[in-house]
């Protein structure tokens, strides 16, 4: 649907689907929506006030991951000599500019190949038109923007309580669900980090990892084996298969993911000023006590190979072995600093580090400790695994019990044959 306004026209297009409902857009496709926002200037004037330019009918199409199509109309009280169009993502530092013809009705048309490199997934594009008249002088249009969002599925949509759901495998409960895990996973870390974002956050729910890693690829983004968050965009994907451990899937991915987008909102622009072990810290406290953290971090204390959390700063480790230590120490150390030093000792050092402030600095500041003074802590804290040990033997005993009934319920039996057959009387019965 396009609406043109008799004063400027501004495009948006956008797959994230309004509707409250829990029911699929007509025909099983999300629509794809323009609508227009009315600004006071009906043309934009040269620095010199010498022409002025009109910009109309704008118009985007997009095939997700293959090329973008853009189209207008543009006018000047003065003649044309050439035309550039304009764009970057939200987030991008570059803006792409690329020369367009111009029809002697006024007609521009550009098309965007992938082959030219990608655009960021799920991310605001702003677009605008360079006009050079043959006076020599300069025109720049204002800004359009439309939403680049994967289109590839039949995406349903439900929103509460600030976040807004987007999922199309699994039925209205397998919503309802995740929206619930959500909405307590955003509360918890919210509490937790005194933040309550004032606008909607997005969670995008594929069906499995092979759609988000695509997705992510398409974007030029680095690929994620279950989930991962565009702090910046408010956007948080996961990869969770409806079935008998969905909601496991989702109480372990989806506060996660919300974590880091309630850490931007904490920090903002400077969120990557956040050393790794902190980010990722936060965002695995969000989650319920993960047993194999618990199991590696118990060994690597008990090995005295330990990663040093200096070394957690910048990356974590590109071994898939150590990945899972830095994960469970992130956990472990940022849950020792809560406990000791409180949500708002937290939010101080997250604050001292989005100030510049280095890995070592950091808690100097905020904590009155350098980084390795408080490492020093945790390490001879008696809670070093433990808790975390106590949580995994909860975690595991239904299956050891099952373990245990599996074990007993055969031999009782074959005790029971061998009584039967005679095999269990003593010497000297009959």
């Amino acid at each position: 649907m396009r609406r043109l306004f008799t004063v400027l026209l501004f495009l948006t297009i956008s797959v994230r689907l309004p509707a409250p409902a829990l029911h699929p857009t007509q025909d099983g496709v999300p629509q794809v929506q323009v609508s227009a926002f009315v600004e006071d200037l009906p043309a934009v004037q040269s620095a010199r006030a010498q022409a002025t330019v009109d910009v109309t009918d704008a118009q985007v199409s997009y095939r997700y991951g293959e090329q973008v199509n853009f189209q207008a109309k543009i006018k000047a009280t003065a003649p044309i000599s050439a035309v550039s169009i304009l764009f970057r993502a939200q987030g991008e530092s570059s803006t792409r500019s690329n020369p367009v013809a111009l029809s002697p009705e006024g007609q521009v048309s550009y098309r965007y190949t992938f082959a030219q490199g990608p655009l960021r997934s799920f991310a605001r594009v702003d677009f605008w038109f360079r006009v050079t008249l043959q006076t020599g002088e300069q025109v720049e249009s204002s800004p359009f923007y439309f939403y680049y969002n994967d289109d590839r599925f039949p995406w349903r949509t439900v929103e509460d309580s600030g976040l807004r759901l987007h999922w199309y495998a699994g039925d209205d409960a397998f919503a309802r669900q995740a929206l619930d895990i959500a909405r307590t996973g955003l509360q918890k870390t919210g509490q937790m980090l005194s933040v309550a974002p004032d606008h909607l956050l997005d969670i995008y729910v594929y069906a499995i990892a092979a759609d988000l890693q695509s997705a992510l690829e398409i974007g030029g983004q680095t690929l994620a084996v279950g989930g991962e968050a565009s702090p910046d965009l408010g956007v948080a994907l996961v990869a969770i298969s409806p079935g008998l451990e969905q909601g496991a899937q989702m109480e372990r991915k989806i506060p996660h993911e919300l974590a880091h987008l309630l850490t931007y909102e904490l920090v903002g622009q400077r969120y990557n000023l956040l050393p790794v072990w902190l980010r990722e810290g936060i965002a695995s406290m969000a989650e319920p006590a993960n047993p194999n953290y618990a199991q590696s971090l118990s060994l690597a204390a008990e090995q005295q190979s330990l990663i040093p959390i200096a070394e957690l700063c910048g990356t974590f480790p590109p071994e898939m072995s150590r990945i899972l230590l830095a994960y469970a120490e992130s956990e472990s150390f940022t849950h020792f600093i809560v406990g000791k030093y409180g949500d708002s000792g937290l939010v101080d050092l997250a604050q001292a580090y989005a100030d510049g402030l280095d890995c070592q600095q950091g808690p100097a500041r905020a904590l009155q400790n350098p980084l390795d003074q408080v490492e020093r802590e945790w390490l001879n804290s008696a809670s070093l695994g433990s808790g975390n040990v106590s949580a995994a033997f909860g975690s595991l005993l239904p299956y050891l019990v099952l373990l245990a009934i599996m074990l007993i319920v055969p031999f009782g039996f074959l005790a029971v044959v061998w009584r039967t057959s005679g095999g269990g009387q003593h010497p000297g019965t009959k």
